[in-house]
């Protein structure tokens, strides 16, 4: 089942939407993203928050 994760639904002014058919694809595309484009770092990303909202606005299709 296809996952989708969208940077609008985490806050962010951005119309990513990163795509998985896995949660782990899903957030390899989601940190490469978060990365290269709105400069978070692995320290940021790896937050126990942060990963608390992502993982709460994980839809799956």
């Amino acid at each position: 089942m296809a996952m989708t994760l969208a940077c609008r639904d985490l806050g962010e002014d951005c119309h990513y939407v990163a795509r998985g058919e896995t949660e782990e694809e899903l957030m390899a595309d989601a940190e490469k993203h978060a990365k290269e484009v709105h400069g978070f770092t692995d320290e940021q990303l790896k937050d126990p928050e942060m990963m608390k909202r992502v993982k709460a606005a994980i839809k799956k299709e």
